[in-house]
């Protein structure tokens, strides 16, 4: 048995996101796919004490572009995420583990979304302790658009599961995914609940959230359940 799941580079993306990661034997981050505009590759939801409100990266470009070529506005927004992120959460019971490592990370120089994305990607996988295969979709000789191309990716990766959430029902192909072996596991989307340190419970909101405001048992118990 092999598990897969496929998903677009995404800016500190939300916990289901990473259950499905969790779950999966390999994970294809989806580069080399067109930018999509409004989506969350370049933003996601963080709280205060009041409200959710949003970080976005301010991106530049074409709508055309691609994920990995999507370049950045500027920096200045770096700044402005790490004192977002420092006021909101700094009374978090886990602040103190996480805050020098998330600081660092927006003290970083990024050209790309990709590598900004990727860089928050690499710190959230590690934190969460998923060891899972990370592949590349633009290290793949796959072609194909939507249904088509998922199914190419699980041939090429030789999986016999390809683990999929609720949206993708209606464009997958599921007697091609029978005909070629590969099992389809639909996966819900269902955001955890778990304390937090202010107001209360806000759901959807960056992995950052769950991260800086739940113990560790609680977490796995979360990424690991069916």
């Amino acid at each position: 048995m092999k598990k897969i799941s496929i998903h677009q580079s995404q800016y500190i993306p939300w916990a289901p996101y990473f259950k499905k990661i969790a779950m999966s034997d390999v994970f294809v981050v989806m580069d080399s796919v067109q930018y999509q505009k409004n989506g969350v590759q370049n933003r996601n939801r963080i709280r205060d004490k009041n409200s959710d409100y949003w970080l976005t990266i301010p991106i530049t470009g074409n709508l055309t572009d691609v994920i990995s070529e999507k370049r950045l506005a500027s920096d200045r927004w770096m700044m402005k995420h790490w004192k977002s992120i420092q006021s909101a959460y700094r009374s978090a019971p886990k602040w103190e583990l996480y805050a020098d490592k998330i600081e660092f990370l927006y003290q970083q120089s990024y050209s790309t979304l990709f590598e900004a994305n990727q860089a928050f990607f690499i710190f959230l996988m590690d934190s969460l302790k998923i060891n899972t295969q990370v592949v590349f979709l633009s290290e793949l000789q796959v072609t194909g658009e939507k249904s088509d191309l998922v199914l190419n990716i699980c041939k090429d990766l030789c999986a016999t599961e390809y683990i999929s959430g609720y949206g993708s029902k209606s464009y997958l192909n599921e007697n091609k995914f029978i005909e070629s072996g590969v099992e389809i596991n639909y996966l819900e989307s269902i955001s955890p609940v778990y304390p937090q340190v202010q107001g209360e419970f806000i759901s959807g909101l960056s992995m950052i959230d769950m991260l800086l405001n739940s113990p560790e048992d609680l977490i796995q118990e979360y990424l690991y359940s069916n």
